[in-house]
């Protein structure tokens, strides 16, 4: 007895749903689906740049942050380490020191 209101309501969402795409013609659902396909693909393209850039400006934090710490541990001063990070761009410094330290094995 309980099962038949929950039916019913099923049935008219999905009614509702499916109704939406069935009473269009062939031609017309196919510029639906090629639109919503269009959509879905520009999202997922838009991610993937947001994410791809939050993750490039993190890496590139992480190694100056690892450039400073590696002029601390040399003995520099907070002063000498402000001039050469002003001096040179962040990208650049940052740059600099992955070859430093990766760049040259022997």
């Amino acid at each position: 007895m309980l099962n038949a209101p929950l039916l019913l309501a099923q049935a008219a969402a999905g009614s509702t749903a499916s109704g939406l795409l069935m009473g269009l013609d062939g031609e017309q659902r196919f510029v639906v689906m090629l639109v919503a396909i269009g959509c879905g693909t520009g999202a997922l393209i838009a991610i993937t740049a947001i994410i791809t850039g939050v993750y490039t400006s993190l890496v590139a934090r992480r190694e100056l942050n690892d450039l400073k710490q590696d002029m601390l541990d040399r003995g520099m001063s907070s002063q000498e380490i402000a001039e050469v990070i002003e001096a040179t761009p962040v990208a650049d410094a940052a740059s600099r020191f992955v070859k430093a330290k990766f760049g040259r094995k022997g």
